[in-house]
């Protein structure tokens, strides 16, 4: 159980660390635009084009959330192996 605490928090950590980069931030704001932009200035009439772009946003979101994720559990595994050494 301890060793599972400590990989979550080590993962956590990680987490952070990717979602608190200032490249990363840049990273995913430039794809976020891009595909916003191509959302935009693609014909309402192309439905294929349209969907994958939707698709690649929901999937581009989903990453982050994962991440976010990530990093809530390791937060949490810190606090439950803090409250268990007291």
């Amino acid at each position: 159980m301890k060793d599972k605490a400590y990989e979550e928090i080590t993962k956590g950590g990680e987490a952070e660390k990717i979602l608190g980069s200032r490249v990363y931030q840049e990273a995913f704001t430039k794809v976020k635009s891009n595909i916003i932009e191509a959302m935009q200035s693609s014909p309402l009439s192309d439905e294929v084009t349209h969907n994958r772009l939707v698709i690649a946003l929901q999937t581009l979101n989903q990453i982050e959330r994962a991440l976010t994720d990530i990093m809530q559990t390791g937060k949490m595994a810190k606090i439950q192996v803090s409250d268990n050494v007291k």
